[in-house]
């Protein structure tokens, strides 16, 4: 055979081999493309559990709906209760996270830095009856929930409900008695993170809603949908975003490939991980079958079945959770508009709905 006929050969069988390799595999991952799909079992799933899984899902009731992500493989998509992917939802909680990644931009602006003052930012509100432990609270503190305020349910009293009826949100969350000196400890309450948009509105001279379509939204190519304010304008900082699953799910991707989404980095890696760096060190605590938690830069960090995750983590069961080890994120949407017992209960059994029925689908 001529070395130009065994050339030639070669080239079309290789060419034909490629072919039908490409036949065969997924739709191929680009960074380029934000939604790339396969099944379960091309990425080490088994699919009568999702399935099983999604049976359970309907048997709940209050579940809106689920991505499972693989491998960087959307692998399961369900939908309950009227919604689909295009229809946006109140993530709750889960903007914390969101507003968390919004404040890098501001501090890449030279707006603020993490270890600037609170009050300054609030000299309408500062005055001599403030507690002068005040003046120590920083961005810092915010991002870390240390200000020392009392938690949103503290000691049987309501103290969500007693701000967010105040006809200041800011003001009345500056006024509010501390419970611990600033830094000291870990007390989960969303006002904090409401100065922390107010903050990043004085600082940028834009609304936090602006600000975020500029920067973190327009990189990311997603929009917000809807977003609460309060009576002076101010957005609802670390509450009552409105986005899709999928939006949803690009923000877990974002932060599972350290900062990078359609191959471009745009938020730092050295953000990412000090974002999902603890701040705390509790011990043996656990919602269900999330364990062993502490809490980040407005993330929280812990474990389901052993597999540690970072979570995005809302009201009710709005969930962003990823579990970088074995390149898994679940999307969780739930119905929000329920009581704090109701919206606790619903919270255990999405917890446990991952352990018993999305984990056990890993082979």
């Amino acid at each position: 055979m001529k070395i130009k006929e065994f050339i030639t050969i070669s080239f079309l069988l290789l060419l034909i081999f490629n072919c039908s390799k490409s036949q065969n595999n997924d739709i191929p991952i680009s960074e380029l493309e934000p939604f790339t799909f396969s099944t379960p079992e091309k990425q080490g799933m088994n699919s009568d559990v999702l399935n099983n899984a999604y049976q359970k899902a309907t048997s709940l009731g209050f579940v809106d709906g689920i991505i499972i992500s693989k491998n960087g493989y959307i692998i399961g998509e369900q939908y309950f209760n009227g919604f689909d992917k295009t229809k946006p939802h109140n993530v709750k909680s889960v903007s914390k996270s969101i507003l968390s990644a919004i404040t890098y931009f501001a501090i890449n602006e030279g707006a603020f830095n993490v270890n600037n003052k609170v009050l300054p930012f609030f000299p309408e509100y500062n005055n001599s009856s403030l507690d002068t432990r005040k003046s120590t609270i920083t961005i810092q503190h915010l991002l870390t929930m240390r200000m020392g305020i009392s938690s949103e349910f503290d000691d049987n009293y309501n103290v969500y409900t007693d701000l967010y009826n105040s006809s200041n949100w800011i003001k009345s969350t500056l006024e509010f008695p501390l419970k611990n000196a600033p830094g000291d400890a870990m007390n989960y309450n969303t006002f904090q993170t409401h100065l922390l948009s107010g903050i990043i509105t004085k600082a940028t001279k834009k609304s936090t809603f602006d600000f975020a379509s500029e920067t973190l939204f327009k990189l990311m190519k997603i929009d917000i949908d809807s977003w609460e304010q309060d009576a002076q304008g101010y957005y609802f900082g670390g509450n009552s975003m409105f986005f899709t699953p999928r939006e949803m799910y690009l923000f877990g991707k974002l932060y599972l490939n350290k900062g990078k989404l359609f191959n471009t980095q745009i938020i730092p890696e050295s953000w990412v991980n000090l974002s999902l760096t603890t701040s705390t060190n509790f011990s043996n605590l656990e919602v269900g079958a999330f364990k062993n938690y502490n809490y980040g830069y407005l993330w929280w960090l812990g474990e389901i079945n052993k597999y540690t995750l970072f979570l995005a983590y809302g009201y009710g069961g709005q969930l962003i959770a990823v579990f970088p080890d074995i390149h898994l994120i679940i999307i969780t949407t739930t119905e929000n508009k329920v009581t704090p017992t109701n919206a606790a209960n619903q919270e255990v059994k999405m917890f446990n709905f991952i352990s018993e029925n999305i984990l056990p689908a890993i082979k």
